[in-house]
């Protein structure tokens, strides 16, 4: 079975300006790479396309703007993030539909974060992204398969839902 979770993406003229700060080389750490940049709203493990695709059958969330930054913060030890604010209410709606399939929804709040880099044992206390702020609307939700490798995980996109702007 796969392992799927359920993201937004930022849209390519955001990936381009974040992309183009300063990644320093620390020795243990590794940036991820733009291509696969994006905020999980839920983590689902090991679970089927299928039982996915018919849990958001006529899904409608509402599109989100998302604000990225302004400062990168550690997410436990080993991980370099940029907080992502904004998605907190389409996190909510996407746990509910999914909350039977795959691993338990995690008990704890929703923490919207943009992985930038992670370390093989903790991430120095002096390794800093660069500031960075934006904002994006997120119009669509999609889900994506992981497949871990020894270089890093890869990401493919299934299948996805549009999100419905206000008004």
């Amino acid at each position: 079975m796969p392992r799927l979770f359920l993201a937004v993406f930022p849209p390519m003229e955001v990936v381009e300006l974040l992309g183009g700060l300063e990644r320093p080389e620390v020795e243990g750490l590794r940036w991820t790479v733009p291509e696969q940049w994006h905020i999980t709203l839920r983590f689902l493990g090991e679970a089927e396309q299928g039982e996915v695709e018919d849990s958001l059958q006529g899904f409608r969330g509402l599109a989100s703007t998302v604000r990225l930054g302004p400062a990168s913060r550690r997410l436990g030890a080993r991980v370099l993030v940029l907080p992502a604010e904004g998605l907190s209410e389409l996190a909510a709606e996407v746990e509910a539909r999914t909350a039977s399939i795959g691993q338990p929804p995690d008990r704890r709040d929703f923490s919207g974060h943009l992985t930038l880099a992670r370390a093989r044992k903790r991430v120095p206390g002096t390794v800093v992204a660069q500031p960075f702020e934006s904002e994006f609307l997120a119009t669509e939700l999609w889900l994506v398969s992981s497949q871990l490798r020894p270089d890093g995980a890869r990401y493919t996109r299934l299948s996805h839902w549009p999100l419905m702007e206000k008004g």
